[in-house]
């Protein structure tokens, strides 16, 4: 019985093996046909990107530079003699007309020589007076042979060197009235005291400045580097002017210097502002002042954030149908954060912008159009 025992015991080892074995077989078919019929694909959710349309536009390729607004003439008044200043008769702003007095100086000393000139003058002209009288009395009675050739030759010589000393000493005269007319500063032209550049009772010298004066008409100068010039600018080149909280102006440059200074290698331009324009200028203020070396009319545009490179072309993902399409572009001209671009694109077109690492071609994506960008 033991031996039966234990055959038994063999045999039924094997079948359980044999059973775990099937049902481990049968394991995934069981799973399977548990598992609902119909259960739907996982879905990938759209990309949300950030997109704008292509517009049409004016575009302007420009060089930037702030210039200085000046009168057209605009001179310094200088004094021409040594003195005091005794008084500034036009006021700083007020307007001045062709010839009207700016300024006197007093010069004591130049007075006081002119009236010694004077003096001078009218003793030389007695002198000569009489000294050629005594050369005609001896010129007489040399005739008459009561003087020698000799006296009578004398007094004629002494009446050419009196009438000498004369026209000298009248010359002197003129001379020095010229340096006391000096004492008087005149307007060169029409035009508007700008900034008084000595007070009155200060002792001036020759060459020192009293005033800036300058007429009516206005322009900007601005110094604008070598490569800038040779780059484009020269005269009727088109310039936008940008006055503080004002509409801008379109102008010409006027005037490119033929000079280049400093160490920085400038070039003074000179844009002349239109006579209605004026109004909205002030000497000395700053203009931002854009250049206009190019420009396009009705071009595609699109924003730099809209560019993107791939496999070496550059190009923009447009949006169709809530999918990206890769469209190569080529860019012609930037104007601040403006592109114009040519390539297959047309107004209206939606593209997207930032963010393009992310994005590629025929990637599903949910449009959400930046703030201001409605068709």
């Amino acid at each position: 019985m033991e031996t039966a025992f234990r055959r038994g015991e063999k045999i039924t080892h094997s079948m359980l093996r044999t059973v775990a074995y099937l049902f481990l077989l049968a394991t995934p078919v069981l799973i399977s046909a548990c598992a609902p019929a119909d259960s739907p694909p996982v879905k990938t959710r759209p990309l949300a990107v950030r997109v704008t349309p292509v517009r049409t536009g004016q575009v302007k390729e420009t060089l930037r530079y702030v210039g200085t607004v000046h009168s057209h003439n605009e001179i310094s008044v200088l004094s021409r003699i040594p003195g005091k200043l005794s008084a500034l008769l036009i006021s700083e702003g007020e307007v001045a007309e062709d010839g009207q007095i700016l300024a006197r100086i007093a010069a004591p000393e130049t007075d006081a020589r002119v009236s010694r000139l004077h003096a001078d003058v009218s003793r030389v002209r007695e002198e000569s007076t009489f000294l050629c009288r005594q050369a005609d009395i001896d010129a007489n009675l040399l005739a008459s042979s009561a003087v020698s050739q000799v006296q009578a030759d004398s007094s004629r010589q002494k009446c050419v060197s009196a009438r000498a000393a004369l026209n000298a000493t009248q010359a002197g005269l003129r001379e020095l009235e010229v340096m006391a007319g000096n004492s008087i500063e005149r307007a060169p032209f029409a035009g508007k005291v700008l900034k008084w550049l000595a007070e009155p009772g200060e002792n001036v010298m020759p060459g020192r400045p009293l005033l800036l004066f300058g007429d009516g008409p206005l322009e900007i100068r601005a110094r604008v580097h070598e490569k800038d010039i040779a780059a484009g600018i020269v005269k009727g080149t088109a310039a936008i002017l940008q006055p503080d909280h004002a509409p801008p102006i379109r102008a010409a440059v006027d005037v490119v210097s033929p000079l280049t200074t400093g160490p920085g290698r400038m070039v003074e331009v000179r844009i002349s502002i239109d006579e209605s324009d004026a109004i909205r200028f002030r000497h000395g203020m700053s203009v931002d002042v854009a250049f206009v070396l190019n420009e396009q009319s009705d071009s595609l545009t699109v924003p730099a954030e809209a560019l993107a490179i791939s496999k070496g072309e550059s190009g923009v993902y447009r949006v169709r149908d809530d999918k990206t399409q890769w469209v190569a572009v080529k860019s012609t001209m930037r104007e601040g954060r403006l592109v114009a671009v040519e390539g297959s694109l047309e107004p209206g077109d939606w593209v997207v912008v930032g963010n393009l690492e992310a994005v590629s071609n025929g990637l599903a994506v949910w449009p959400v159009p930046v703030e201001g960008a409605a068709q």
